[in-house]
């Protein structure tokens, strides 16, 4: 059941009739959401994490920006429900801001199976990249400094593993030295553009009947930066297993192949030579950061990502140290 607080939001958001219900949502591993419901329309309320985005305001600047953009293009994308007084955000009494939706009906997110669906999420955000090649990147603002950084998250669990606050790093100590010795290489010195930065396949919303295109949401952390992060979000999430947290993962080429293939149809005229040449490690590094990012994590207390679990960060970061070494195995004898 919603607290008071998130019925307290929903009535500052000018629905189209009156609220005849809150109820919490399972959406991401961030924000807390709730599904809104009218008597005719549905909508979803969050709750930005003020944890993760200390700076909302730099959040729902580059939000709006994006939405309108796509908007202006005819593209399907997430539309937000203005505020009572015209604002598309509200502020409760603690400082938290809150935001709705439209809620988009008959949609679920995409898990990758096979080479096709890896395809369907290359295509997607190749579209989101060219859709997205005419907005200065330069208007956009830092809503999360040093997000992509793989030196950066290395030394932040360096640190959370030397402080070890939780007394968790027994178990996971193993696992820590093996990604501090680890070497991966660098998507430095690429053009920035408009990049989503968290390209994962679970961000494409899809259709059972397969009738409307995948529609691209999450839209927090849309910044500047390389679309190579994009790229590595693709392939970390296409080419192994959705449950993230499973202990059994194993890199799939085909799949790895299909991703870069569509994207590459989208993009090729917008690319660098260096961008293109920098596709085959875009995989390895993300997933080496999103490694090291859910260890950090599980060291810290849970304070980031969203578990249901006590120990479900490890088994996420120990996934995708698996799926790692699966990858440059698989990449360098593509």
């Amino acid at each position: 059941m919603p607290g008071s607080d998130a019925v307290a939001a929903a009535a500052h958001f000018a629905v189209v009739d009156s609220v005849t219900s809150v109820e919490a949502h399972p959406a991401g591993h961030i924000n807390d959401a709730y599904l809104v419901s009218t008597d005719r329309r549905r909508y979803l309320l969050q709750r930005l994490n003020p944890s993760v985005f200390p700076d909302t305001d730099a959040v729902m600047a580059n939000v709006i920006a994006i939405t309108n953009h796509l908007h202006a293009k005819g593209e399907p994308t997430l539309t937000l429900v203005p505020t009572d007084t015209g604002g598309l955000s509200w502020r409760d009494g603690t400082g938290v801001a809150w935001r709705m939706y439209d809620y988009i009906e008959a949609r679920r997110p995409l898990e990758v199976r096979s080479p096709d669906d890896a395809a369907v999420v290359g295509r997607a955000f190749g579209r989101f990249h060219r859709l997205a090649a005419d907005l200065d990147p330069t208007s956009l603002k830092v809503s999360l400094p040093g997000f992509h950084d793989p030196a950066r998250r290395r030394a932040q669990l360096e640190r959370a593993a030397s402080t070890d606050a939780h007394g968790r790093l027994a178990d996971a100590s193993e696992l820590v030295d093996a990604l501090l010795a680890h070497s991966v290489p660098t998507l430095e010195g690429l053009p920035v553009r408009v990049a989503h930065n968290d390209a994962k396949a679970a961000n494409l919303l899809v259709d059972g009947a397969g009738a409307g295109p995948p529609l691209v949401v999450d839209l927090d952390t849309v910044m500047a930066g390389s679309v190579l992060w994009d790229v590595g979000d693709m392939v970390r999430s296409s080419t192994g297993t959705p449950n993230e947290a499973n202990a059994a993962v194993v890199f799939e080429v085909e799949r790895y192949e299909a991703v870069v293939a569509a994207w590459l149809e989208e993009v090729e005229e917008l690319l660098t030579a260096p961008e293109r040449d920098a596709a085959p490690n875009a995989g390895p590094v993300v997933t080496f950061e999103q490694s090291v990012r859910f260890l950090t994590d599980h060291l810290l207390g849970d304070v980031y990502f969203r578990v249901s679990r006590p120990g479900e960060n490890l088994d996420r970061a120990r996934n995708q140290w698996q799926l790692l070494r699966s990858m440059e195995t698989g990449i360098g004898s593509g």
